[in-house]
């Protein structure tokens, strides 16, 4: 049954759905620019565009949803009427995921919207906004108060300048004192004159204000002046404004011979703050005439979240509705074929669920009428039981291989590595992932194993028997000797197998057979020698008691010195006999608790005393217990290591003692 017929459709389906999106973006541009066209002058444009193209989003998309809610309804309703099979159900379903959703929606929305619509309006109360007004009128105040005490400063200077005609060039002086003296007595900032011709005269500075500009003022301004105008003006500096005064000064004839200029400095943090309650009143009344395009957005929002509730939930009844009664009427349609004798018929449905079984359930009736299904189960049957049974074998061997001790590798005909157990992994060093797979010239190449490489070679040659070799390795800087064997596997109609090397650790064996053949020379060494020494020892003691008093001085003296040499070789000769002895016999361990610090310790202090030039030190864990060792026997074996130690880095270098206590394992090392 074709499957792919509704391409056309889809296909026209998504050009409708893009023109549908397509109008919307321009509804919504059209929308946004139409209202920034009737927009309220006092609003700037970037706030009125950003609230009224928010505005316009949630409206647009509110309208979306509830064009798409509507919609599902609708085809629902229909689908109903034409008693599609499962449509009763899915109505079902979604009306009450829509029940459940929409009581709760509606009241979370109007509580919400409640909510911020009375927070909304307490931001614009009068008793927020009358002390904002206020603050303004006091910074405005401030400034005309300046303004006007300024203006009539300089009026006062302005007259006394013409009664006492302090712009005459011979009043220069006067002026200046004049000048000075009022500007410290009224506390100006600066006072400038300027003549007829606009130049500056005189200047007098606050010296507190000295990274002022005080100079700094509007050249109109002063023109007025001259031309018998007073005038007041705020001009703005770096560092503050500045509240300037201008009168003109005339001379006895009434004609304006210049122009006083009486400056007062605004410092810049009162200037600041000043600023600041003028730009927070403007943008307070900004807000305020976006109260309701606001309010507005924050309402359309809620009533989105609500339809976007609402719409989830029907969309959810739809989707799990779609889920059961989709397979459903597909299974429908597959007995309708199955009954007209279309026994290969096949549902396709992609479902993990029990509508899933049930649809597959319908497939396998259908193959099986197909098909006969007896053989096929049976043949089934037979061939998985072979491979679990053969699975079990492979299981086991792999299983046996990596239990015994004996390294075992094998080789098809084509000379590649197809078993590698652990035990030969550790004795040769071969990670089993490396060597798997690989040919044998390959993994045998290093120089070492070169006798299993020629064993090989061999083998290949005779393709028969077995033949063994002795192989030298080194692992771990310690040297090994393994009993290699190599087998060749023939199947049972005599085809080649290729061959498996089996690999025997002989290290420990011969060390074995080793020391037992020191011992055993050892022990006859011992006899032979300590036989004559106890004659010895006795005659010479014999022969310095009988001779001890015949002779002279001198001779007695070498009587002595002869005789003690004598007994004092032979105890030396004893001794070394006793060793011998000892070793042959592996002497019995004497155990008792030892303070393993303190037996260090003593042999430190021996190499200290007879290798001045060593750097010997001692690292002792501060835990480390008392512990249950033959101190002699540990004694020899720290002079042993650390005499070989000595030899490794000489008469000069640096030798470390250490000890370690782990406490898990109760182990010392």
């Amino acid at each position: 049954m074709p499957l792919l017929q509704g391409r056309p459709g889809e296909q026209g389906k998504r050009k409708r759905n893009l023109l549908i999106i397509s109008g919307i973006l321009v509804l919504l541009v059209v929308g946004t620019v139409f209202e920034v066209g009737i927009r309220t002058p006092q609003i700037p444009l970037a706030s009125n565009l950003l609230v009224l193209a928010l505005l316009n989003l949630n409206l647009v998309v509110f309208l979306l949803l509830l064009v798409l809610l509507f919609r599902n309804l609708v085809k629902l309703s229909f689908e109903r009427r034409q008693k599609v099979i499962g449509a009763r159900f899915k109505a079902k379903l979604v009306l009450a995921f829509l029940s459940l959703a929409l009581t709760p929606g509606i009241l979370i929305f109007i509580i919400a919207s409640n909510f911020i619509t009375t927070s909304i309006e307490g931001w614009f109360k009068p008793q927020v906004e009358r002390p904002l007004d206020q603050a303004l009128e006091v910074a405005q105040t401030y400034y005309q108060t300046l303004e006007g005490t300024a203006l009539r400063h300089a009026r006062y200077m302005a007259r006394v300048a013409e009664r006492e005609e302090l712009l005459a060039d011979e009043r220069r002086e006067a002026l200046a004192a004049f000048l000075d003296e009022q500007r410290e007595r009224l506390g100006l900032s600066a006072i400038t004159v300027f003549d007829r011709s606009g130049q500056e005269q005189f200047h007098a500075k606050d010296p507190g204000l000295a990274a002022v500009a005080t100079r700094s003022m509007h050249k109109d301004k002063v023109a007025q002046g001259l031309g018998g105008q007073e005038v007041t003006t705020v001009h703005e500096l770096d560092r503050g404004d500045m509240i300037q005064a201008v009168v003109p000064v005339r001379d006895p004839s009434r004609q304006v011979q210049g122009v006083l200029v009486v400056s007062s400095h605004v410092s810049q943090r009162l200037e600041n703050r000043l600023r600041g309650i003028s730009q927070a009143f403007q943008e307070y009344k900004q807000l305020k005439l976006l109260k309701n395009p606001i309010k507005g957005i924050y309402i359309l929002l809620f009533l989105l979240m609500t339809l976007i509730i609402v719409f989830s939930a029907t969309w959810f009844g739809l989707y799990l509705a779609r889920g059961i009664t989709d397979p459903i009427q597909m299974l429908a349609e597959g007995t309708r074929e199955v009954a007209a004798g279309n026994l290969g018929y096949q549902v396709q449905v992609r479902a993990d669920d029990e509508i899933g079984m049930l649809v597959d359930s319908f497939n396998r009736m259908t193959r099986d009428l197909f098909s006969s299904k007896a053989k096929l189960e049976e043949a089934y049957l037979d061939l998985q039981a072979k491979h679990g049974e053969m699975e079990m074998r492979r299981r086991y061997t792999e299983t046996v291989l990596e239990a015994v001790a004996t390294g075992v590798v094998s080789l098809d005909p084509a000379g590649r590595v197809t078993t590698i157990n652990g035990a030969a992994e550790r004795m040769l060093g071969l990670p089993a992932r490396e060597a798997l797979g690989q040919p044998d010239s390959a993994v045998f190449r290093r120089p070492e194993f070169g006798d299993i490489a020629a064993l090989i070679k061999r083998m290949a040659r005779l393709k028969e028997g077995t033949l063994e070799r002795e192989v030298h390795l080194r692992r771990d800087g310690q040297a090994i000797t393994l009993l290699s064997s190599a087998t060749a596997l023939r199947g049972p109609d005599g085809t080649d197998m290729g061959l498996v090397l089996v690999f025997d650790d002989l290290t420990e064996l011969l060390k074995a057979q080793r020391l037992a053949a020191w011992r055993e020379v050892a022990q006859r060494i011992a006899h032979e020698i300590k036989n004559p020494l106890t004659p010895i020892q006795l005659s010479a003691q014999r022969l310095r008691r009988r001779l001890a008093g015949d002779g002279s001085p001198e001779e007695k003296r070498l009587l002595e010195e002869a005789t003690a040499t004598i007994i004092q070789e032979v105890d030396g000769l004893k001794q070394l006999v006793d060793e011998f002895s000892r070793f042959a016999r592996m002497p019995a361990l004497s155990l008792r608790p030892t303070d393993l610090a303190r037996l260090l310790d003593g042999v430190i202090v021996l190499y200290r005393e007879s290798h001045p030039a060593l750097a010997i030190t001692s690292a002792f864990s501060p835990d480390l217990p008392q512990i249950e060792v033959d101190p002699n026997q540990i004694k020899r074996a720290v002079l042993n290591l650390v005499d070989n130690a000595v030899e490794a880095v000489g008469q000069a270098g640096e030798v470390t003692v250490e000890t370690v206590w782990l406490p898990e394992a109760r182990r010392a090392r």
